[in-house]
């Protein structure tokens, strides 16, 4: 390829990832400016956990729960292991909030755009090929929520997978390390998904001992990241015992083998689009997602949650999604190759419209579930509770409802009322240095709380705000 052509392409490339990019942070800093996040007080604990260690605070009050533990209250007390926060706090130093972690999540989960187009011109050796391959990912139905859910790291590993099967395929060390180390640094689920990469095909022939040098290299890296860091981890900053509860969270009561497979049809036809098809040309990359379609789909995720206030759930569809993209990418190009072989390039353009096609339709369905969840506060109250946020300084303490909570956690002060891990110390008697209430209408303790030199300063169809008199 020219080098002129070569950059003209990247340009493209950088273009659309830049446009996508632009468009999912405008659209999800939207929804939480509206206070319509995904789940707000995730978000709050991700921000104030950011927030405290780039202050030097060594503790926090946000405190979400787990199967088998519970956040903090030191910061370094977590329920999961994602070393990825290191590399982003130094960037959210330089501008601390929310509204950072939004844009970071937005801006790596688009990599997804040259990761792909990478995976498939090495599969394939075409760059027409790998361009149409790339024109369908922004079309995966299950992007779109994905990126307007808030901040998860999580979420932030499908660039990295992609990278990884690339590397592992074209037995390419620094491209697999770089793949590999991304996903073991999103989260620990993804140590075993790099195990089962050991069972993935060299793209080339090779000789036995290369093929088991790489197998047995990635099978310890995944397997020992899990057992040693991971479960090392939890013994010694949540206890002895936490290993045993995290395995046995996966061990309760599933769904049944026609629920099952019904609820896994759907997600992937209507959530993957027309990758879980293409995915049917790569069988044996496609088995590496049969285990994670199968434990999301007895009883963890179904499309149906869109459509109501669990949609933030659908965090846990990433790594089922992840591999079934990676396969169908790599089913495209084996495809493709051969319509180009057989029929010449113009079938090509039928097969990506005809997945561009099956993929919005599924798109369309995402879209419609998601338009019909409820709204918990109206834009008009949510303009006004935003006002009044905007008042509360930044050393004030803060008692507030889950919904509220996000764009109040940049400081070492703020408390819930749902769970017990997050009510103040001494509850219902509030410290004097909790000086604001955003309390919801119904919460059987707000009257107490008022009477605790308390002034109501707005009062709206979900909340009541109030602050201490002076």
């Amino acid at each position: 390829m020219k080098s002129r052509d070569s950059t003209t392409i990247w340009v493209i490339l950088a273009l659309l990832t830049a446009t996508l990019t632009a468009v999912t942070t405008s659209q999800s800093i939207a929804r939480y400016d509206a206070l319509d996040s995904g789940w707000s007080w995730d978000l709050a604990y991700y921000n104030q956990w950011f927030w405290c260690v780039t202050h030097g605070i060594p503790q926090i009050t946000i405190r979400p729960a787990s199967a088998y533990a519970i956040e903090g209250p030191s910061v370094w007390k977590m329920n999961y292991l994602a070393p990825i926060r290191l590399l982003i706090a130094p960037l959210y130093a330089l501008a601390p909030g929310p509204r950072t972690l939004i844009v970071l999540q937005n801006v790596v989960f688009w990599w997804v755009i040259p990761a792909a187009f990478g995976l498939v011109r090495a599969e394939s050796g075409s760059t027409k090929i790998a361009l149409l391959a790339t024109a369908l990912v922004p079309l995966t139905p299950f992007f779109w929520p994905l990126c307007w859910n808030d901040f998860r790291e999580l979420q932030l590993v499908v660039p990295f997978v992609l990278w990884a099967v690339w590397g592992v395929r074209e037995r390419a060390i620094g491209l697999t390390a770089l793949g590999v180390a991304g996903m073991i640094a999103c989260r620990q689920e993804y140590a075993v998904m790099t195990a089962s990469l050991a069972f993935l095909p060299a793209l080339r022939h090779e000789s036995l001992t290369i093929s088991l040098r790489w197998r047995n290299t990635l099978a310890m890296v995944g397997t020992g990241w899990f057992l040693f860091a991971f479960f090392g981890y939890l013994h010694v900053m949540v206890g002895p015992t936490a290993p045993k509860h995290y395995i046995d969270q996966f061990l309760g009561p599933k769904a049944g083998m026609r629920e099952t497979l019904w609820t896994a049809g759907e997600t992937l036809i209507l959530g993957t689009g027309a990758w879980a098809l293409l995915a049917l040309f790569a069988p044996r990359v496609l088995g590496l997602a049969l285990p994670w379609i199968w434990g999301l789909c007895s009883g963890r995720w179904a499309n149906r949650f869109l459509s109501t206030t669990e949609w933030h759930h659908v965090r846990y569809v990433v790594p089922a999604t992840a591999i079934v993209l990676a396969a169908g990418l790599i089913g495209f190009s084996s495809l493709a190759r051969r319509l180009a072989d057989r029929r010449g390039w113009s079938s090509l353009i039928g097969l990506t419209i005809t997945g561009m096609i099956i993929s919005a339709v599924g798109l369309r369905d995402t879209n419609q579930r998601l338009a019909r969840k409820p709204l918990a506060i109206d834009p008009q109250e949510a303009a006004a509770i935003g006002s009044w946020i905007r008042q509360v300084g930044p050393g004030d303490g803060v008692l507030a409802d889950y919904q509220v909570s996000a764009p109040l956690s940049s400081r070492s002060t703020l408390y819930s009322y749902t769970l017990d891990s997050n009510l103040p110390p001494g509850f219902p008697r509030l410290d004097k240095k909790i000086s604001w209430l955003f309390a919801r209408n119904d919460f059987p303790f707000l009257k107490l709380l008022l009477t605790q030199d308390f002034e109501t300063v707005y009062q709206g169809r979900y909340l009541t705000i109030a602050r201490r008199r002076q």
